[in-house]
């Protein structure tokens, strides 16, 4: 038996990530590359199983970074793409409307003079309890303990588990999110309370885990680096839903969007990256200008503007995200 082999692929996959990197890295500064940074919560403190959170002081970090190399708004890159004018500039966008956007990125939004674009989740916003991921959290790996078995209605779809056989919670997690997620909100919202009823959580909403109110979005819509987008008004896997369904999530969030800050709502994010040709049509037809998805890449030239990539951001210190940064183009 060789022992060193271990050691030796350990090292060249070093290599081989360093080199894929250097790259990545030319390649996309000569291609004017530019990176849509997708940020979901500056937060810390607790679990987070979707790595949604950048610290506090890495985001701080983060911008001043930014800063120095000069960030755009999302506006701006629309146009360039729409008049074929590639130009490298990072672009700074958050999903979802977690209440630490107006506590904790806000301020160092405006310290540092860096724009930003908002997608909200509509119905989030008067609903008083987490969004539905969090909710699922809360119910299923934060007890101590579960009951032994769960069978529950998924809008019409019976789903079992043995809970005593298969102590993976996460799996049980993950397997509920998959089906939960591409329900219809109104349906989602019922489902819901089912696993919190059987696991005895009572209903609430932690206080780190709070969506955004309506009062406070319409503050922070005054901003004027900040331009609030829509992203659906329950944020249900898109794709998986029937075309009126989809078109009442779409519509429905962008108008419910545009009462509470008074302006139109011209850009979108699909919720999951998830989307079908019938989704992005019915993007266009409501009257969007422009729509990002979850792809991995840059803005490289011409693309489809309903359909921009978008890079989500490493919780990394300065120095770290500097480097990846470079990576992208930005």
């Amino acid at each position: 038996m060789n022992v060193d082999a271990p050691a030796g692929d350990a090292a060249w996959n070093v290599v081989a990530r360093s080199v894929r990197r250097t790259l990545r890295r030319t390649r996309n500064r000569w291609r004017a590359a530019s990176p849509i940074l997708l940020y979901h919560r500056v937060a810390e403190g607790f679990a987070d199983p979707w790595s949604l959170c950048v610290s506090p002081t890495n985001f701080r970090e983060h911008l001043a970074v930014l800063a120095a190399r000069g960030v755009r708004p999302l506006d701006a890159l629309v146009e360039d793409v729409a008049g074929g004018r590639p130009r490298r500039a990072p672009v700074v966008t958050f999903d979802d409307g977690y209440a630490d956007f107006a506590d904790a990125a806000l301020p160092g939004l405006r310290a540092y003079g860096i724009p930003a674009t908002l997608f909200v989740v509509s119905g989030a916003l008067e609903a008083s309890r987490e969004f539905w991921w969090d909710e699922l959290e809360r119910v299923l790996l934060i007890p101590a303990a579960l009951p032994p078995s769960l069978a529950i209605d998924l809008g019409g779809t019976c789903f079992a588990w043995d809970v005593a056989t298969d102590r993976d919670r996460r799996a049980l997690y993950h397997a509920l999110h998959r089906r939960i997620g591409r329900l219809a909100g109104a349906t989602r919202t019922a489902v819901l309370d089912a696993p919190a009823q059987w696991a005895g959580v009572a209903p609430g909403c932690r206080p780190t885990h709070r969506p955004l109110d309506a009062v406070t979005l319409a503050a922070v819509a005054r901003d004027p680096r900040i331009t609030i987008g829509a992203h659906t008004v329950s944020h249900s896997y898109l794709g998986a839903l029937p075309a009126d369904e989809q078109e009442r999530e779409i519509v429905g969030g962008k108008r419910a969007l545009e009462a509470i800050v008074g302006a139109p709502v011209r850009h979108f994010s699909y919720p999951h990256g998830d989307h079908e040709p019938e989704t992005v049509a019915c993007v266009r037809a409501a009257g969007f200008d422009a729509a990002c998805g979850t792809d991995a890449e840059p803005v490289v030239g011409p693309v489809d503007r309903f359909d921009l990539p978008r890079i989500e951001v490493p919780n990394f210190p300065g120095t770290a995200f500097a480097r990846w940064l470079d990576e992208w183009g930005g």
